[in-house]
Parts: C-alpha cells; sequence; structure tokens
C-alpha cells in the first residue's frame, strides 16, 4: 500500500509490486525481469529504452502509458488497457480489452496473439 510519485527507477531486477499507486515515473535504461505487478495503478508513466521480461500484469487499470523504444519479450498482459504506446516489439497479448496508441489502433479481447511493430 505504497505511494510512489516521482520515481526514478534505474537497472532494477526482481522487483515485486503489489497493491502500488506509481504517478509520474520515469523508468530509462531499466531492465525489469521477473516482475510482478499486482492491483497496480499505472499513471502518466514514461518508459524508454527499457527491456522488460517475463512480466505479469494483472487487474491493471487507469493505465496512460508513454512507451518509446521499448522491447517487450515473453509479457503477459490481462486486462490492461494501454494508451498512447509506440514502436512496441514482440509483445505477446492475452485476454487484452483494449490496445490503442491514441489513433487508430484498437484490438479487443482476443486469445494469444503477437504483435509487432503498434505504433
Amino acid at each position: 500500500y505504497r505511494t510512489l510519485r516521482y520515481v526514478t527507477l534505474r537497472y532494477v531486477r526482481y522487483v515485486t509490486l503489489r497493491y502500488v499507486t506509481l504517478r509520474y515515473v520515469t523508468l530509462r535504461y531499466v531492465t525489469l525481469r521477473y516482475v510482478t505487478l499486482r492491483y497496480v495503478t499505472l499513471r502518466y508513466v514514461t518508459l524508454r529504452y527499457v527491456t522488460l521480461r517475463y512480466v505479469t500484469l494483472r487487474y491493471v487499470t487507469y493505465v496512460t502509458v508513454t512507451v518509446r523504444y521499448v522491447t517487450l519479450r515473453y509479457v503477459t498482459l490481462r486486462y490492461v488497457t494501454l494508451r498512447y504506446v509506440t514502436y512496441v516489439t514482440y509483445v505477446r497479448y492475452r485476454y487484452v480489452r483494449t490496445v490503442t496508441n491514441g489513433f487508430s489502433v484498437l484490438v479487443r479481447t482476443v486469445p494469444t496473439y503477437d504483435v509487432t511493430y503498434v505504433r
């Protein structure tokens, strides 16, 4: 039950966040591995040059994320809403309600689905 504001994370590994509210967070050059995010609210998060591997996001809502030049591998997103996402490669979506970049990309609930270069 923590509230993190104006946080900068660098070189972080093996992170477990539960019941956390992240606001105005900047992640740069961060490697997140084996990360579990549950019941987390992400708002105004900026991810740049980040590598996410084996990340599980569950029950995450109200996500307004600006992603640039990010590589997502082996990522499972459940019930997540992503907005304003650009340059995403190798993402595996499972049971994603809506994925949009703010313009025209819209993916509604679908089974395991691989997306490359979503803009």
